[in-house]
């Protein structure tokens, strides 16, 4: 895969969208924070904007619109300017009359879940990502110590997560895909893996790429109605 991950990001540095499509890592808040403060210190000290940032065999390739950050990792001395119009071009067709759902109030609306969806699913026809087997969350901690009162886990996930957190790991039962449990919860994909990786990096659960889950040790949730 040659594109790493993709972003948006306003003028103050907030991630409007991220996706990652490789196993590198990046905080998209923290990242965004950085890579925002450094086009305004090269657009404010240098009089210009850099196009391209180098670091070993990455590439961080970017545009400007209106304030907005349209950024690209890709491979090393991989051009992709085109990649980058047309993600500019994408985000203007789905928000342009609609920006307003993607400010923090309105972020987590059912209307701006359902427009990120969509065009999450437009990026990833753009990079040309097509996955294989759809990832398969599997609750290894048990329904007592996630929903007791004073549980540490429901604490945990709360504080950094909402309760949101909480329907996630509910329906890790090694049936339901990542794609339905964000169809049920209306949770973007982004925010389900976001979830679903600091899950899986406490041991609250694991992820798989079959249904042929071993689910012996695990206690099951069915969701009624």
């Amino acid at each position: 895969m040659t594109v790493h991950a993709v972003w948006v990001i306003d003028a103050s540095g907030i991630p409007l969208f991220h996706k990652a499509y490789s196993p590198l890592e990046f905080d998209p808040t923290l990242f965004s924070s950085f890579f925002s403060a450094i086009v305004h210190f090269q657009s404010e000290l240098m009089g210009r904007q850099l196009q391209d940032i180098a670091f070993e065999n990455l590439s961080f390739t970017y545009v400007v619109d209106a304030g907005l950050v349209f950024l690209a990792c890709v491979k090393k001395d991989v051009q992709y300017s085109n990649l980058l119009s047309a993600l500019r071009d994408l985000f203007y067709r789905h928000f342009q009359e609609n920006l307003i759902l993607l400010s923090m109030p309105l972020r987590g609306s059912p209307e701006a879940r359902a427009l990120l969806r969509r065009f999450e699913h437009d990026v990833d026809s753009l990079v040309g990502f097509e996955p294989q087997k759809e990832p398969l969350p599997v609750r290894v901690t048990s329904l007592e110590r996630l929903l007791y009162k004073d549980s540490q886990i429901r604490k945990d996930l709360e504080e950094r997560f909402g309760v949101d957190a909480i329907f996630v790991i509910l329906l890790s039962d090694g049936k339901h895909t990542v794609g339905k449990i964000a169809e049920v919860l209306d949770l973007s994909i982004t925010r389900l893996e976001e979830i679903l990786r600091y899950a899986e990096e406490r041991g609250y659960l694991k992820v798989a790429f079959t249904h042929q889950v071993d689910t012996s040790d695990t206690e099951l949730l069915t969701p009624k109605g």
